[in-house]
C-alpha cells in the first residue's frame, strides 16, 4: 500500500511538472506585465520602481521586449546608445526574480526587425528590399543569425521556462522570390511553421517552451495543425471587452467584421466566433486555439494603436484587460498578459489604474467591470472613482495630430523613430483632402477641445477629493494638459489648411517650442535624456515644421 501511494505521488508530480503539450495540467495562471523598450529607453531606476509596483499588484511574470537596449554581441550594429550592459540588465533580472516575477524574453524573429534591418550589414536579410521590418525566413543566414541571438538571450536570462519568438505583423512575409517558391509547395503556414520549428529547436532541447503571437497563423485557421502543440500561442486582442462586441478581428480577412458578415464558411472554420446565442464572441480566438489543443496566453493592452501620444483610452483599455483576464480564468488558460507598446509613449503612471485590473480580475473573476473599477479606485485613491474615470475618458480622447502617425511618430508605418520630413504634415493634409477623408478626420478636433477641457475640469475636482494616488493624478493632469494644447495646435493646423488662420503664427511657433521643452523635462522622469529629446522631437517637430514652413512662405 505504501509503495502504491509513493508511486501515485511520483506520477502526480510528474504530470504536474510536464512542460510541453497543449492544455497542460491546471496551474496558477501567469499574470504577465509587458516591458517594451522599443522606441523608448527607460531609466533603470524607473524600471526597478515599476517591477516592485507590479509585483505588489499581483503580477508574477514579466515579458521583456528589450530589442536594442542590451549591448548584444550578436548584433552590435543595432545597439542603442543608451543600452544596458549585460551586468546592468542582470541586476534588473535578479531584482525581478526576488520579487517573484518570472522573466520571459521576447525576441522578434520575423517582423518588427527595423532596428536590425536598417543597418547596411543586414540588407541581405530583408524580405523586401524596400522595407526594413521583415526578415527573409527562407534565408539560411537569417536562421543562423537568429539562432545565435536566441542562444545569447538564453545566456543572459539564465533559467527560463518560456521564450517568446514574436512573429506578428509580418506584413511582407513569404513574398520574396525565394519564399514564394517555398510557399508554392507547402503554403504560408507551412513556411511559417518550418521556420519557427527550426529556430526554436535548441529551446525545445533545453526544455524551454517557445511562443508566438497568433495573428499570422490565424490567417489560415484550417492549417493550424501545422504549428506544434509545444508552442505557446499569445492571443493579442486590443479591442474586445467583457461585453458583446459589435465587431471582431478576423485575421484571415485582415479586418474587423460585424455579425452580419460572419459567413457559413467562417463559422465552419472557426465555430467559436459566435457564442451559444449567436452573438459575436469576445476573445474568440483563445477559444479556438484552446479547442485545438494549444496552451494560450490572452494578451490585452494598456497602451496600443489608437491612443493619443500623451494619454490613453479608458473605455478601451479597462474593459479589454478585464476581458482578457476573464477569458483566462474561464478556460483555465496558461496566463494573461497586459501589453504596453512603448511607441505609444505615455508613461506607466498614466496606465496604472488599468494595469491594476489584470491581477484583480484573476482573483475576482465573477465581479463586473464596475465593481472591479470601484475596488481599483478605492485602492489607488482611497475614494470612489467614478469622477476620475469620467475625467480620464475625456482627457484621453484621441484626435488627428495627437495620435497614430499624425505626429512624427511612426510616420513610415514602421517602428523606426525616424524624424518626419519637413513637409510631412502638409503632405498628410494634402493626402486627406485628395482621398476625401479631410472633413471626417478634422471634425473630431473641435470635439477634442471641449472633451479634453472638460476632462481636466473633472480631474481637478477629483484631485481635491482623493486621499492618495497623487502620482497617478499628477501624470494625468500633465498628460491631459499636453493633450489639450495639442488640440489647440490641431485646431490651428485646420484653420491654416483651410485659409482661415489668424495672424498669430509666430506665437504658435513659440508655444510649440515651449511645449516641447516642457514635455522633454517631464519625459526625463522615465526616459533617458537622449530618449526624451528624441521622442519630444518626434511629437512636436513635424507640426513645428508645418507652421514654420508656412510662416516662411
Amino acid at each position: 500500500m505504501k509503495k502504491t501511494v509513493i508511486l501515485f505521488l511520483a506520477f502526480f508530480l510528474l504530470i504536474s511538472n510536464t512542460s510541453f503539450g497543449g492544455n497542460s495540467f491546471p496551474q496558477k495562471p501567469l499574470i504577465i506585465f509587458h516591458i517594451d523598450l522599443n522606441s523608448v529607453s527607460l531609466r533603470k531606476d524607473y524600471i526597478r520602481k515599476w517591477l516592485k509596483k507590479i509585483s505588489e499588484m499581483g503580477y508574477n511574470a514579466v515579458l521583456w521586449e528589450v530589442e536594442n537596449e542590451i549591448k548584444w554581441e550578436t548584433c552590435p550594429e543595432c545597439v542603442s546608445p543608451d543600452a544596458f550592459s549585460k551586468e546592468e540588465f542582470k541586476e534588473l533580472l535578479n531584482y525581478s526574480r526576488k520579487l517573484g516575477l518570472q522573466p520571459i524574453p521576447l525576441l522578434q524573429t520575423i517582423g518588427h526587425a527595423e532596428y536590425v534591418l536598417q543597418n547596411e550589414k543586414y540588407f541581405s536579410f530583408r524580405e523586401d528590399p524596400e522595407r526594413y521590418d521583415c526578415y527573409c525566413t527562407s534565408n539560411n543566414a537569417v536562421r543562423d543569425f537568429i539562432k545565435r541571438w536566441i542562444n545569447e538571450y538564453i545566456e543572459l536570462f539564465g533559467d527560463i521556462k518560456y521564450f517568446h519568438l514574436g512573429g506578428d505583423e509580418a506584413y511582407v512575409f513569404g513574398t520574396c522570390e525565394k519564399c514564394l517558391a517555398v510557399v508554392g509547395k507547402i503554403g504560408k503556414n507551412g513556411l511559417y511553421a518550418d521556420y519557427i520549428k527550426d529556430i526554436s529547436s535548441e529551446l525545445v532541447d533545453k526544455g524551454i517552451r517557445p511562443g508566438i503571437w497568433d495573428d499570422m497563423i490565424m490567417k489560415k485557421p484550417d492549417e493550424i495543425s501545422l504549428i506544434p502543440k509545444d508552442f505557446v500561442i499569445w492571443d493579442w486582442n486590443y479591442w474586445d471587452t467583457d461585453t458583446i462586441p459589435s465587431s471582431v478581428m478576423l485575421w484571415s480577412a485582415g479586418k474587423r467584421i460585424n455579425k452580419t458578415e460572419v459567413t457559413d464558411e467562417i463559422k465552419n472554420a472557426i465555430p467559436e466566433i459566435l457564442d451559444g446565442k449567436g452573438e459575436l464572441h469576445s476573445f474568440y480566438v483563445a477559444d479556438f486555439l484552446h479547442r485545438n489543443g494549444f496552451d494560450v496566453i490572452t494578451c490585452s493592452s494598456s497602451r496600443s494603436h489608437g491612443d493619443a501620444v500623451f494619454t490613453g483610452r479608458h473605455n478601451v483599455h479597462s474593459g479589454n484587460i478585464i476581458a482578457g483576464a476573464k477569458k483566462c480564468d474561464e478556460l483555465n488558460l496558461l496566463g494573461t498578459c497586459v501589453t504596453s507598446w512603448a511607441v505609444r509613449i505615455a508613461n506607466y503612471e498614466i496606465q496604472e489604474q488599468w494595469l491594476f485590473l489584470a491581477p484583480l480580475t484573476i482573483k475576482n473573476p465573477t465581479l463586473k467591470k464596475e465593481e472591479l473599477l470601484s475596488i481599483t479606485s478605492e485602492k489607488l485613491f482611497g475614494v470612489k472613482g467614478e469622477e476620475f474615470y469620467a475625467a480620464i475618458s475625456d482627457a484621453g480622447f484621441p484626435f488627428p495630430f495627437s495620435d497614430q502617425n499624425t505626429t512624427g511618430i511612426m510616420w513610415t508605418g514602421m517602428k523606426d523613430s525616424k524624424p518626419a520630413p519637413p513637409r510631412y504634415i502638409k503632405d498628410l493634409i494634402e493626402k486627406w483632402k485628395k482621398n476625401k477623408s479631410w472633413d471626417s478626420k478634422t471634425q473630431l478636433i473641435p470635439d477634442a477641445l471641449t472633451k479634453v477641457g472638460e476632462g481636466l475640469y473633472k480631474l481637478n475636482r477629483f484631485i481635491v477629493k482623493a486621499n492618495n494616488g497623487y502620482e497617478i493624478l499628477d501624470a494625468w493632469f500633465k498628460g491631459g494638459s499636453f493633450q489639450f494644447w495639442q488640440a489647440v495646435i490641431a485646431n490651428d493646423i485646420v484653420q491654416k489648411a483651410e485659409g482661415r488662420s489668424t495672424n498669430k503664427m509666430n506665437e504658435m511657433i513659440d508655444q510649440i517650442n515651449r511645449l516641447k521643452k516642457d514635455y522633454i523635462f517631464w519625459a526625463n522622469e522615465w526616459m533617458t535624456p537622449k530618449s526624451a529629446d528624441q521622442n519630444g522631437g518626434l511629437i512636436y517637430d513635424a507640426v513645428l515644421n508645418y507652421f514654420q514652413e508656412d510662416n516662411a512662405e
